[in-house]
């Protein structure tokens, strides 16, 4: 749907639909005839500050590759919060692993350190940490706890585009973030759409060959072969790839973050500061050493409605998607 004042999400221009019709006519839709996927993995690496990103179909598709290419697996236990979308824990039964879910913290409904040491166990392999909402987990506690553990760390960085801590991106200090493009996130590739990002390049070849059918980045860039069109997979992987139609999309929207997010944070400043004013109702305080990703405001639906009307500004809800999944 093309902008309106009140255009709903996701929200296309002109831009993106001349852009797709380009790509469709030159007939380059594939990874390997186009170049926009290959440039949207370089812009979103720059953008997050990782020295890698691969593109992928999905958001699902990023936590699958990232499990897979840490060796998580059968009998493997890996920490996850409740609070959450299902994938991010569908995504470890996939693997064969067992979800192991930790407290959340009070304000940012985000696990910590702590509620993770709680239930670390010697099966423990991995821990995914959720930046619900935006908010951005307390990441270095939790990337000490794991040192101390050898444990590994994904981010599930699908809510919290834009995020900081520390003056770092999310997704750029665990050993892989994990990205989603669907339409309802900050930013979007057209409907679906994934990135993983990460600063290791043995894991990054890893994740790539396993999206791409167990071709070898250093196979087909680095070593001599003879000359000629050939397949050079060195191990068994699967079709994960994004489509330059998505890339091309990706782009455009990428460029326009840094507004949107400084519209989305003003957005925010100035619903909490509503909402600080209401009685029995208690806002979290956001650290300083957060940038928050400004995806979601938690609220009553009942009170969204009612005091939203009264104040004359529009109030979110957290959806049924992402409400606990234990009890």
């Amino acid at each position: 749907m093309l902008n309106t004042p009140f255009s709903p999400w996701p929200s296309f221009s002109e831009e993106e639909a001349n852009a797709v019709r380009d790509v469709i006519l030159s007939n380059k839709v594939n990874y390997w005839t186009g170049q926009e996927c290959r440039e949207f993995e370089k812009e979103f690496a720059v953008w997050a500050g990782t020295e890698h990103a691969i593109a992928l179909a999905n958001g699902t598709v990023a936590l699958d590759v990232a499990l897979q290419a840490l060796g998580i697996g059968a009998g493997d236990e890996v920490v996850v919060t409740p609070r959450t979308f299902l994938a991010s824990v569908s995504s470890i039964v996939n693997a064969g692993a067992v979800p192991v879910f930790a407290e959340v913290d009070r304000d940012s409904q985000n696990i910590t350190a702590e509620t993770i040491r709680a239930v670390l166990t010697p099966r423990t392999k991995a821990v995914i940490c959720v930046h619900l909402a935006g908010w951005p987990c307390d990441m270095d506690p939790i990337m000490a706890l794991a040192n101390e553990h050898d444990l590994k760390v994904i981010e599930d960085c699908a809510q919290a585009h834009g995020a900081r801590y520390k003056e770092r991106s999310v997704g750029s200090i665990g050993h892989v973030g994990a990205w989603s493009f669907c339409q309802d996130k900050i930013m979007t590739t057209g409907g679906e759409g994934g990135m993983v990002t990460t600063n290791d390049r043995e894991l990054w070849s890893k994740m790539w060959s396993i999206k791409d059918h167990g071709k070898s980045w250093e196979a087909v860039y680095e070593r001599e072969h003879a000359p000629g069109f050939r397949w050079l997979h060195e191990s068994f992987g699967t079709n994960w790839r994004m489509m330059e139609m998505q890339a091309v999309i990706g782009r455009i929207q990428l460029r326009r973050m840094p507004d949107w997010h400084a519209t989305r944070l003003a957005n925010c400043e100035r619903i909490w500061a509503v909402a600080e004013t209401l009685k029995g109702l208690r806002v979290p305080e956001v650290p300083q050493e957060v940038a928050h990703g400004g995806k979601r405001l938690a609220k009553s639906p009942s009170q969204a409605v009612s005091h939203g009307a009264r104040v004359g500004c529009i109030t979110c809800c957290t959806p049924a998607l992402y409400h606990t999944l234990h009890a």
